[in-house]
């Protein structure tokens, strides 16, 4: 488990037992706003206030490449298949795709059809991926057949994840509101509701299994839906602040907001009945906040 902090540090954690492995520092001269993981976990990728973001590598805590191009900070990263291709989403109003393999520092594709902030991003296939933006736009980009599908949402776009057959979309907006919707047409297949989201960048994702919906919230709350119905099943007092991300790892659903802390939940704690959060989580201590949106 990797966590990004804005004391300017990453930190790897052993998401089991709370132990913390790891500090990387140094390049970074602003917040981190997002870290990416190999597949292979030898590598990552983290971004920031710098406007550039960086290449490590895990064991020996060394920065590998430099990535210099955006404008302004850079909110996302995301690696494509097999790893040999990354994009970057920035405040600049891009995406970037870079090959890491290239000795050129020069992106492959600089994409310029967002109006505002691109937020977040998702991988959909090995020529498919999505970002969401400040303006509303959800853009679905198939690179291969140079393609691109846009749904206006008429809010903000803070998180964007994808269902394990990767032909649904969650998508959570600055309205209060998660969507459930299918890639190819577009349509809305559940709404939900019950959670706090107008002013920070606020992660939802679905559980391993797509039987449920998990979001963060800004009132310190960690929700739970049922995937199809949409229906609340759960609201679980989890931090002192905004719940700013959720992860699901193996069984278990890590959570950190601006409190400066992470814990890591047994899930199926989050659909009984109401129980103390020292029994539901194991936390692991962070120095400084995460990156907040607004």
């Amino acid at each position: 488990l990797m966590s990004a902090s804005q004391d300017k540090s990453l930190r790897l954690w052993n998401p089991h037992s709370g132990a913390h492995i790891k500090t990387y520092n140094g390049p970074h001269n602003y917040e981190v706003t997002d870290v990416a993981i190999a597949e292979d976990n030898s590598k990552f990728i983290s971004c920031g206030g710098d406007r550039d973001f960086f290449q490590w590598d895990v064991v020996s805590g060394q920065v590998i490449r430099k990535f210099v191009s955006h404008d302004r900070k850079v909110n996302a990263l995301a690696f494509g298949p097999q790893d040999e291709i990354v994009l970057s989403a920035s405040s600049d109003k891009t995406v970037r795709l870079w090959d890491v393999r290239a000795s050129i520092r020069k992106p492959l594709h600089t994409l310029l059809d967002a109006t505002d902030s691109v937020l977040c991003l998702a991988i959909m296939g090995p020529d498919v991926f999505v970002s969401g933006s400040a303006d509303g736009g959800l853009r679905r980009y198939d690179t291969r057949q140079r393609l691109l599908i846009t749904d206006h949402m008429m809010k903000p776009i803070g998180s964007v994840s994808h269902s394990n057959d990767r032909e649904c979309l969650l998508v959570s907006t600055l309205d209060g509101k998660a969507r459930l919707m299918e890639c190819e047409s577009g349509d809305i297949l559940a709404t939900y509701t019950g959670h706090m989201n107008q002013q920070f960048k606020v992660q939802s994702t679905l559980d391993p299994s797509n039987a449920w919906v998990v979001s963060g919230s800004e009132d310190g709350y960690v929700c739970t839906w049922d995937l199809g119905e949409g229906q609340l099943l759960r609201r679980q007092e989890a931090h002192e602040g905004p719940v700013l991300c959720v992860a699901f790892r193996d069984e278990c659903l890590v959570t950190a907001a601006a409190d400066g802390g992470l814990k890591v939940w047994r899930s199926e704690l989050l659909l009984e009945t109401e129980v103390e959060v020292g029994a539901a989580a194991a936390s692991l201590a962070v120095c400084g906040l995460p990156a907040l949106f607004g």
